[in-house]
């Protein structure tokens, strides 16, 4: 299955592929090996853990900072050899075998350089998954036509500077859904093989919940709905593609707050589809109070919440928000260890201080967490048993 087009506002559930080029593709297993990232081993005898596994998944696991498609060319180009003779990508090993990897074309292979990130934050992390925080600006895969991937690298960059005094290569992770770039909000990493396998059955199922927060246009006078209708793919300029890409999604939204021209609405995804959330609001007639896309504006202004605000006379009135108005708030899972219910959430951003003074338009009325519960600031985690 392809990548589904543009980026995701939501997870892709059932949209969910095994070919995202661009991460960091299989994990190592716990087979952690001797060698840090980006010096793989040049020749290794195959294992009895890597037995059956195909050449490209082999050379992932054992190069933890290489991307997907950086090894599949390598592959594909002769690049790597199986008991001296040209193997491709998808020849299946068996334990005995000798690997051997031309250190030139390795040096070729996009890497994923761990580095710190602004904004970025672990919020849960087991033996299987890792639940992320991820900044606005920042694209869970790299873009197109670019190398840098400054997510991955964050991701890494924490395996890294928490193995202590296990050594060893850090487990490969892959990302199991994602978010727009300008979306910020908790992302969901599997760290091993099973913990991928369980992300991916359980998006594929239906069986994890997620919650965003949305600031959008006008006042929505009922308290709660669905919207139960097909969402198109989005054209890269605007706009989205003919009814030929439409697929069918379902959207469950409640009002956490009105004020003014603008609602604060929690919005539960029960589909996930490219842009769902965006064009389920634009479909009520209530789009993203920042969304140009589908009938949003460009930014919001302080003069737009604050009666009598006098702008600047000098100069532009600075915008309080010039991205997105959604923020992926919730996600609840079961761990592939032992089978207990996870609950994450990051903190809604605080774009501009003056933002949350002035109506908060970001955070739930006083008290009043989602759902009814209380509200309760920074990243958290909780599980249930």
């Amino acid at each position: 299955m392809g990548r589904p087009p543009g980026d995701l506002d939501d997870d892709p559930g059932d949209d969910l592929g095994d070919d995202l080029d661009d991460d960091l593709g299989d994990d190592p297993g716990d087979d952690p090996g001797d060698a840090a990232p980006g010096e793989g081993p040049a020749t290794w005898t195959v294992d009895a853990a890597e037995d059956g596994l195909p050449l490209l998944s082999a050379l992932a696991e054992r190069l933890p900072d290489r991307t997907t498609a950086g090894l599949r060319a390598l592959a594909r180009d002769g690049g790597a050899t199986v008991n001296g003779r040209p193997a491709g990508p998808g020849q299946a090993l068996a334990a005995g075998d000798v690997v051997a990897v031309d250190p030139v074309a390795l040096a070729d292979a996009p890497r994923i350089e761990p580095a710190p990130l602004e904004g970025f934050a672990v919020l849960h992390e087991d033996a299987h998954v890792l639940a992320c925080q991820k900044p606005a600006g920042v694209s869970v895969e790299s873009e197109r036509g670019q190398d840098d991937r400054p997510f991955l690298g964050a991701v890494l960059h924490h395996l890294l500077t928490t193995r202590g005094d296990r050594g060893g290569r850090p487990p490969r992770p892959r990302v199991a859904h994602r978010l727009d770039k300008d979306t910020t909000g908790v992302v969901l990493v599997a760290k091993t093989r099973a913990g991928l396998q369980a992300l991916t059955a359980a998006f594929e199922a239906r069986a994890v919940e997620k919650e965003y927060l949305a600031l959008v246009l006008g006042r929505i006078e009922d308290d709660a709905g669905v919207v139960d209708a097909p969402t198109a793919a989005p054209r890269p300029g605007g706009g989205t593609a003919g009814p030929e890409t439409e697929r069918e999604a379902r959207t469950r939204w409640e009002v956490a707050e009105r004020f003014g021209a603008h609602t604060l609405v929690r919005a539960f995804p029960e589909s996930g589809r490219t842009h769902q959330i965006r064009q389920h609001l634009a479909a009520l007639g209530h789009p993203l109070a920042v969304d140009p896309q589908y009938g949003g504006g460009a930014r919001l202004l302080l003069s737009q919440l604050k009666r009598g605000y006098r702008p600047p006379r000098e100069g532009e009135e600075r915008p309080l928000l010039d991205r997105l108005s959604l923020h992926a708030h919730r996600v609840t899972f079961v761990t592939p260890d032992g089978g207990r219910e996870v609950t994450v959430e990051a903190p809604p951003p605080r774009d501009r201080a003056g933002a949350r003074r002035h109506r908060r338009p970001w955070y739930p009325p006083e008290g009043q967490g989602a759902r009814g519960g209380r509200a309760e600031p920074g990243p958290r985690a909780r599980r249930r048993r």
